[in-house]
């Protein structure tokens, strides 16, 4: 966040000081003055601006230093928060888990293994616990640490995923269901790694008329391709055909058909998409890396439990779990969301972790932290992918406030969030204006609704605190954003001087 000046500063200090005796904000009362009332007539010239008339808006901003609104209309309704949800759930994870927690990946053998001439007779256990962080590069490592520590050339039994760590419900509450293939969608797994996704390239063939060139990331044999993609001449536009990248998703196959027209001059197009059954997908992954380093596995990869006396081969501990905040936050991963709301779950009751223990475990933090009634507000996920999930800007500036002042977590909360102009899912936004650098948001996006909810420090260096909720409309969310930023902007801009 920006650097208060020091005059800002020794102010600042004193409010913080009275802040703290209090026991949190100031309720500053009395008449706004003329520089609050003038952005509060900026706010509203915005706002009630003809192209936003079919919207239903919610937006609060306020001090979290004296607690003073600054402007508010419709703070108290209900909105779909889409990812803002996701700020929620990050308070949570960093209320129950704390932000040194860690993530643990092991390979088991069987307890009776044994190594006779090149093989080594046992199945090896893949365990997962939920880890969103989980990626090819962190298998493959442990594909080379069972290479290294057995040295066998072939291994008897089988590839055993051990995914009983959360429950087997792939879906979040409320889920689109045409929505599976994509990568934003991706099921649910303790087993996870790469997001439950693969990256595809799409390139032109060696020649006119030739399939298209088509590579995996990373490759593997779990997926397979049907490619009816042809290569068509440069500037060709009378066989125009769009790519088509879809998942056989209907008939839960992780083959992938690939259709339309691409021309010789054009370069690689990425697309990513989703994988059916992801813990398997991660097992067979696991197998082509021992199989890259010359051992081969005679068995099939199959899920199971790994017994109580296997002996441990290898485990992969993750970085704090502040790593997958920003995961969460600034890219909005919503595959992050769900382990990391399944993992609360399991985390406080012991049983494979599940949404439900997970949300229970939110909503106490929340009415703990903030003192929210359950009965206020919905989340049917952690994501914000469900449409069933309800909140107010009113209880999101709550919930920004209370973590400006936790001297243990808001660091790391603050840390986690999108910069304007920077990084994350704001990094296009807002450049080249005051809030560039200096605004720390949550961005929020589902079909028909487009959220911003966040900090931003004044021109004074003052810090206020904000949510923009903005639902029910149809087409692109680029007015929406566009109001959005203007907001950002204007805040940024905002002087008492």
């Amino acid at each position: 966040m920006k650097t208060l000046p020091a005059s800002t500063g020794i102010l600042s200090l004193i409010l913080a000081l009275l802040v703290t005796a209090c026991g949190g904000p100031l309720q500053f009362r009395g008449a706004p003055s003329g520089p609050e009332r003038r952005l509060a007539d900026d706010l509203r010239e915005i706002l009630d601006r003809p192209g936003l008339a079919p919207m239903t808006i919610g937006v609060k901003v306020a001090s979290p230093v004296t607690g003073r609104i600054l402007f508010s209309r419709h703070s108290d309704g209900l909105f779909h928060p889409a990812s803002n949800t996701k700020l929620f759930t990050a308070l949570g994870v960093l209320q129950t888990m704390g932000p040194g927690y860690r993530y643990l990946t092991s390979v088991f053998a069987d307890g009776d293994a044994y190594v006779s001439g090149d093989t080594l007779h046992a199945s090896l256990y893949l365990l997962g616990r939920g880890d969103p962080m989980l990626e090819s590069a962190h298998l493959d490592s442990l594909a080379g640490r069972v290479a290294g520590s057995s040295g066998a050339r072939v291994i008897a039994g089988d590839i055993v995923v051990d995914d009983a760590y959360l429950d087997g419900i792939p879906y979040g509450e409320g889920w689109m269901w045409d929505d599976v293939q994509h990568s934003y969608s991706a099921s649910l797994n303790a087993l996870s790694v790469n997001g439950n996704s693969v990256k595809i390239g799409i390139s032109p063939g060696t020649a006119v008329g030739a399939p298209a060139t088509v590579r995996v990331e990373p490759p593997t044999t779990a997926v397979t391709f049907e490619i009816r993609a042809l290569t068509v001449a440069a500037g060709d536009t009378s066989s125009a055909e769009p790519l088509m990248v879809e998942r056989d998703w209907p008939s839960l196959s992780n083959r992938i058909r690939i259709s339309g027209r691409i021309g010789m001059d054009e370069g690689e197009r990425a697309y990513y998409r989703s994988v059916e059954e992801p813990g398997i997908y991660a097992g067979k992954l696991f197998r082509d890396m021992l199989q890259a380093r010359g051992i081969r596995v005679a068995g099939p990869v199959r899920r199971g439990i790994t017994p109580t006396r296997a002996r441990t081969v290898a485990s992969y501990r993750s970085p704090p779990v502040t790593g997958a905040l920003a995961r969460l936050l600034k890219h909005s991963s919503n595959l992050t969301a769900e382990l990391l709301v399944k993992t609360m779950g399991r985390h406080a009751t012991g049983d494979p972790g599940s949404s439900a223990d997970g949300l229970a475990v939110l909503r106490r933090v929340l009415t703990d932290y903030i003192g929210l009634d359950p009965a206020d507000y919905r989340f049917a996920d952690g994501s914000g992918l469900s449409w069933y999930n309800y909140v107010s800007p009113d209880q999101i500036v709550e919930l920004l406030t209370a973590a400006y002042h936790d001297p243990e977590i808001g660091r790391s909360y603050l840390e986690a969030l999108p910069v304007a102009g920077v990084d994350g899912s704001l990094r296009n936004r807002m450049k080249d204006t005051a809030a560039m650098g200096n605004l720390r948001a949550k961005t929020g996006t589902l079909t028909g609704v487009s959220c911003l909810s966040g900090y931003v420090h004044t021109r004074d260096g003052e810090p206020l605190v904000f949510s923009i909720m903005m639902n029910n409309f149809v087409g692109s969310a680029s007015t929406a954003r566009r109001t959005q930023d203007e907001i950002g902007a204007l805040l940024a801009e905002f002087s008492r001087k």
